[in-house]
This record gives structure tokens, C-alpha cells and sequence, in this order.
């Protein structure tokens, strides 16, 4: 009997860790779940201290290098520039490059992250299929909000430079070029990589749900308010304060409250704003909490507000919709895709004033109809259920690197059954 066997592949996963929220985190499950049902070799590096202990896979090999202390860059800026990417380029495509030399074989190469479109992969031009993605970011500001949310700190500038390097860096650009394919979070993502012209283009979020709760949300109980809740970082291109001013619109008109998790540079401004309209006894702003804690507040809630104008991707709110909380949301980025007619309510941003007299609107939409909260409920968990969860997720991109390798489904050990094809 010919024995079965798993795809040979090669990820490309710098900072994954499954203790660090967002795309450490994000990273860390894909490379769990694709180590879980392929022969893996992961590519990675951290920060001096991390142990791989903390964050175990299945994979048969973790070669990870220790990045190297850059004075001035520690934090958030680190964390947005990531400048020891330029040094694991160079560590991962030598090794890849030794690998072959010594007559290791791969079916594919992977590249996970980062999510930023903006990072050449050292897979490209090694002469093996490889995957790049998913990827997000690149977003620009709605015309309407460029005063409001103009970028005071540097760095964050930098952001204008994406699409120039899009277009020209030959690098970048024959990173997404020789793809065999590209996936992104969203369609906005396959709009930016227009001038690159990679040859295949997917869409699927970067991150993914571990479960769903057994049963949608009910309305509120009578006389009782409707809780909306909003988690992130409290910046201007979150929309949180065009979310205080709409419930300030509509604070004559329904009962509602406001519960903020999260804390940034806009958290003075926002107590100030609330306070200023009048509804400070209607907001309450709970600071950074555990994810446990968050995710408590997630099942107190009837409703999740979240108005980012620029938002690339939007883990919380796949983490709302798996709690079964209809989601209000604008139209832009990767919660404009996600969030559809069945699960929630989607506001074109085209400026502050205008904005948040639409969040309003939404807002007392479902307060004045609280039936319609369990029906969005049960979309926003059918939506999850067909998006989210990480073995449906691992199960179609197991069929995309079938089709990128060139074997046959039933050459496979796993899965058993052969998985729908990526959507």
C-alpha cells in the first residue's frame, strides 16, 4: 500500500507568539494549525528572552534568529516600523538559499506576516512556488476626516509612501509578482496590488475565532439600556469619538450606554468630549483589560460599536461577531467586508459631521428595534462560522497550497476529506 504523505513547506513567520494580541497572535495560530496538518520548517525571529516553550507547534523545525537592539527603537515604534525585519530578510533568504544548496526540498514556501503590504519577501525569485499573505494596511484616510485625523507622530506618516513603493520598489514589487499567490483580508487589498499584478489573489482574514457562543444575543430586557461597547485603541482613525458624538445625538431619543475598553492618545479628549455633550454618565471608559476581562464584556454587551474610518483588518471584531454581537461599523477596509446586511450596519465615513449622525441613526435603528438584535446576532455567528473558524480556515488554505504545489487532494494524509475551496 502507497503511503500517504504531507506537504513539505517552508513558513516564513517572524514574532509569532501566542501570548502578544493581534498579529503575533494571529501569526501563531496559523502556524499551529498548518504545522498540525503539514511537515513544517518555521522561519522566525523575536525579541532577546522569548521562549518557544511558551508558544508550542507542531512543527518539525524552528530555525529563529534573536533581533538585534536598535537604540531609538523600542515600542510602538518598533512594533509599526520593525526595523529587524531588514536583518531577518537577509538571515531567512540565506538560509533558504543554504537549504537548497544542500539539496533540501520544499513543496511550497508560506510567507505569513507581516500583515503590512510593505515588507519584500525572501522567498521570492528561490525557485519554489510560495504564497505571501494575508495581508492589510495601506488604507487611506476618507477625504472628509484628512483635517481630523491628520498624523501628528512621524513615523506613522510614513504610510503615504505605500503606494509609491507599490508601484516602483522593484523588490516589493516582484515580491507580489512571483507569487503563486496572494491573499488578502479584504477586496481593497487586490486594488492596492494592482500595479504589482500578482498572477492569483484570495481573500481571507488574517485572524480567526477558537469557537462561537451556543446561541445569539436577546434585545434588552424593558426598561433595561442598550449596552454597545467599543475595544481598541483609542486614536482618531477609530472613530471613537464620532461614536460619542452619535450617542450624544440620540441620548434624547433612546436609552443607551457607551463601555469603552482601551486606552491611547486620544483618552483625555474622549473624557473631555463626553463630558462636553453631556453624556458622561452614559460613557464609561474601563482602560486596558485582560483578554479575559474583554472577552466578559463581550457577552454583558447587546451591541458592538466600532467606527474605525481606516481600519485594515479588525480582529475585535471578529472576536464581537463570535460572541454573537451585531457590529456597527463603517464601510471601509477589512470590517466593511466582513460586516454585511445580515450581521450588522455598515456608515459610509464621508466626514466627521455626517458620520456621526449615521452611527446615530444606527444606533437607535436597533434600540427602537430590538428584535432585530437576535436576528443580526445569528447572522453575525452564521457569518463567523463560514469566515472564522480556525480549522475551516486551515482546512481551505490546505486545499490552496494542494493547488499551488500541484498534488492532488487524496495524496494527502490530512485532512481526511477534501475541503471546500477558498472563498
Amino acid at each position: 500500500m502507497k503511503q500517504e504523505r504531507r506537504l513539505k513547506v517552508l513558513l516564513i513567520a517572524p514574532y509569532f507568539d501566542r501570548n502578544t494580541p493581534g498579529e503575533s497572535r494571529s501569526t501563531f495560530k496559523w502556524v499551529e494549525g498548518i504545522s498540525a496538518v503539514c511537515e513544517t520548517t518555521v522561519l522566525s525571529i523575536h525579541r532577546s528572552g522569548w521562549d518557544p516553550a511558551d508558544s508550542p507547534t507542531k512543527a518539525s523545525r524552528l530555525v529563529d534568529w534573536t533581533e538585534p537592539k536598535i537604540p531609538g527603537m523600542q515600542g510602538r515604534i518598533a512594533w509599526e516600523l520593525k526595523p529587524g525585519y531588514v536583518f531577518f530578510y537577509f538571515k531567512a533568504r540565506g538560509w533558504i538559499h543554504s537549504a537548497l544548496r544542500r539539496g533540501e526540498s520544499f513543496d511550497l514556501m508560506h510567507q505569513i506576516n507581516p500583515l503590512a503590504l510593505r515588507y519584500p519577501s525572501p522567498a521570492r525569485g528561490c525557485g519554489i512556488p510560495y504564497l505571501i499573505g494575508p495581508l492589510a494596511g495601506s488604507l487611506e484616510t476618507p477625504a472628509g476626516f484628512d483635517e481630523a485625523a491628520r498624523e501628528k507622530i512621524w513615523f506613522r506618516k510614513l504610510r503615504s509612501l505605500d503606494r509609491i513603493r507599490l508601484a516602483r520598489d522593484p523588490w516589493l514589487k516582484s515580491t507580489y509578482s512571483g507569487a503563486a499567490a496572494v491573499i488578502g483580508v479584504a477586496p481593497y487589498v487586490r486594488e492596492l496590488l494592482a500595479p504589482c499584478a500578482p498572477p492569483r489573489f484570495e481573500i481571507m482574514a488574517e485572524t480567526g475565532v477558537e469557537d462561537l457562543v451556543a446561541s445569539p444575543k436577546t434585545a434588552p430586557a424593558p426598561g433595561q439600556p442598550l449596552r454597545l461597547l467599543f475595544v481598541g485603541r483609542l486614536i482618531r482613525t477609530k472613530g471613537i469619538l464620532d461614536g460619542i458624538r452619535a450617542l450624544a445625538r440620540c441620548a434624547g431619543r433612546v436609552n443607551a450606554r457607551l463601555d469603552i475598553i482601551g486606552t491611547g492618545d486620544l483618552l483625555e479628549e474622549c473624557k473631555s468630549e463626553a463630558d462636553k455633550l453631556g453624556i458622561a454618565d452614559r460613557v464609561t471608559f474601563h482602560g486596558r483589560l485582560s483578554r479575559d476581562e474583554v472577552f466578559e464584556w463581550y457577552r454583558r454587551s447587546h451591541v458592538f460599536l466600532f467606527p474605525s474610518f481606516r481600519e485594515p483588518s479588525g480582529n475585535v471584531v471578529f472576536e464581537a461577531m463570535s460572541q454573537g454581537l451585531p457590529v456597527i461599523t463603517s464601510t471601509v477596509g477589512g470590517p466593511g467586508y466582513v460586516v454585511e446586511e445580515s450581521c450588522g450596519i455598515s456608515v459610509t465615513p464621508d466626514d466627521p459631521e455626517s458620520y456621526a449622525s449615521r452611527l446615530a441613526e444606527a444606533i437607535e435603528e436597533l434600540a427602537e428595534h430590538p428584535e432585530r438584535i437576535t436576528a443580526l446576532s445569528a447572522g453575525a455567528l452564521r457569518r463567523m462560522e463560514f469566515l472564522a473558524l480556525w480549522p475551516c480556515k486551515i482546512d481551505g488554505l490546505l486545499s490552496l497550497y494542494t493547488e499551488v504545489a500541484g498534488l492532488k487532494a487524496a495524496a494527502l494524509a490530512a485532512p481526511a476529506l477534501v475541503p471546500e475551496p477558498v472563498r
